[in-house]
């Protein structure tokens, strides 16, 4: 089944992340984030390659989504 990404979680990627971005870098930015619920935290935790520098949000969601 896929994840499903809350409403707050697709917006703070979109618009408070500057791209490119490695995976630490979105996931630190997420973890300080009160709009980002616990669920999306872990699950990015768990699907985020924190060495990676993902170009955009399509291609973090890419790798979120999998």
């Amino acid at each position: 089944m896929k994840y499903m990404w809350s409403r707050e979680t697709q917006t703070h990627l979109k618009e408070h992340i500057k791209w490119p971005a490695t995976g630490k870098a979105i996931l630190d930015a997420c973890n300080s984030m009160s709009d980002v619920s616990e669920a999306d935290r872990r699950t990015a935790r768990q699907k985020l390659n924190q060495t990676r520098t993902y170009k955009s949000v399509d291609e973090a969601m890419a790798d979120l989504n999998r």
